[in-house]
């Protein structure tokens, strides 16, 4: 790839991202219905209707609605254009990350240390990213589009989010150019400050759609203010706080997972701590009960990461009721792991971000707050990406070695 421009770099990855996502998953268009399927779309009559009204005052998902909505329109229940479109929402991620890894190793915090290997870090992060046997359930079960389109919402939050501080710093160059205050030349209209403006209006909008689309998307606001601290801000706590505003308006997109999990999400998560939750086809279990209950679950979603055999649609797992010594075990592990976030975030800040990532986009499914299900592998679609990059930014270690560099 040497001989290539930038420009065909970068086309030559989208293609690849592309074509890959597409040959593996070119056999699955004519995959049936199944499970939650014939509730979300089969039986959905707000949905065969294109009632917007109903599916806006109803669902506790009501972007997600609107896109099968959309699909019935147009294919009623002929199942490949949903599988398209999960297809394509798929593809848009893939090259949503491969962008987002670029733009972040350009920025003057890291750029010295991942500049020249960052084309390799965004293209390796995305293209395990789309070809992860993990993924297969989020992609092919139509329904759990609600975790592949969260996720486009939730990166494209975090794309336009950086393009505006982008934006921001060429405001600041081009008025210490002109020797002018940037308030001056906000308050003349310029067009950068325009342009800053307008990308941050569209990081609230769809970081609004991300909350509208799975609850999974609460944690968006935290992972932008983190990765502002991270590479935006680099540590500097004051250049941190001159941000507020923008990371309070983000902060209150909240209110809308949490208006649509009060309004009807009760049916599917229990908030009744103090006598347990009765599950469908068991026993009650407390919020101790399911955190410890997560504690296993968490290392085997990690061990499916790299060793992705036995995959499972619809898992048998047991509650965990009292504490033992694996429990502790677990907790120790997973401690530990999150540590070495902290203890890299100098050295190796990707990889700090990475294990950071992985842990608090895990988190609304595996905490305390007690779910149906205690285990699914499309919960793994959006914490998946901290794991690709990971692997990644090691596997560009590792090839630099390799030819005798040490940088």
């Amino acid at each position: 790839m040497a001989g290539l421009s930038n420009i065909q770099k970068h086309l030559l990855a989208i293609f690849l991202i592309s074509a890959i996502a597409t040959i593996i998953y070119s056999n699955s268009f004519d995959c049936s219905f199944h499970f939650d399927d014939q509730q979300a779309i089969v039986e959905n009559y707000a949905v065969h209707r294109f009632d917007l009204k109903e599916i806006f005052s109803t669902s506790t998902r009501p972007i997600l609605e609107l896109t099968f909505a959309i699909n019935y329109y147009f294919g009623k229940l002929n199942v490949f254009g949903y599988h398209l479109v999960n297809l394509l929402l798929h593809i848009s991620n893939g090259i949503m990350l491969y962008l987002i890894i670029l733009w972040t190793a350009a920025l003057p915090s890291i750029k010295e240390k991942y500049q020249e290997r960052s084309y390799r870090i965004a293209l390796y992060a995305s293209l395990i990213f789309i070809a992860h046997p993990i993924q297969t359930q989020a992609v092919t079960y139509i329904v759990s589009r609600s975790s592949v389109l969260a996720t486009t919402f939730y990166l494209l939050t975090i794309l336009l989010f950086i393009k505006a501080f982008q934006e921001s710093s060429k405001l600041k160059a081009q008025s210490s150019k002109l020797k002018a205050p940037r308030s001056t030349l906000s308050a003349h209209g310029s067009p950068l400050s325009a342009l800053r403006s307008l990308l941050l209006a569209g990081a609230f909008l769809a970081s609004c759609l991300a909350m509208g689309t799975k609850q999974i998307a609460a944690t968006l606001p935290l992972t932008l203010l983190i990765y502002d601290f991270y590479f935006i801000s680099d540590g500097n706590w004051k250049i941190l706080k001159k941000h507020y505003k923008v990371h309070l308006a983000m902060f209150c997109t909240i209110g809308i997972a949490v208006y649509l999990s009060a309004s009807g999400l009760q049916k599917f998560v229990s908030f009744d701590y103090a006598k347990g939750v009765q599950m469908p086809y068991d026993e009650s279990v407390t919020s101790f009960q399911y955190l410890m209950t997560q504690l296993h679950v968490i290392p085997y979603y990690i061990k499916l990461l790299f060793i992705p055999t036995n995959l499972n649609l619809d898992y048998d797992w047991p509650i965990i009721r009292h504490l033992d010594l694996t429990t502790v075990l677990f907790f120790i592990l997973l401690s530990s792991i999150a540590s070495i976030s902290i203890w890299t975030y100098r050295k190796a800040r990707l990889v700090s971000f990475a294990i950071a990532w992985f842990f608090i986009t895990l988190s609304v499914t595996s905490s305390f707050v007690v779910i149906y299900d205690v285990i699914f592998e499309h919960r793994l679609y959006l914490p998946s990406i901290g794991f690709a990059l990971l692997i990644a930014v090691m596997i560009s270690r590792i090839s630099m070695l390799k030819f005798g560099r040490t940088t």
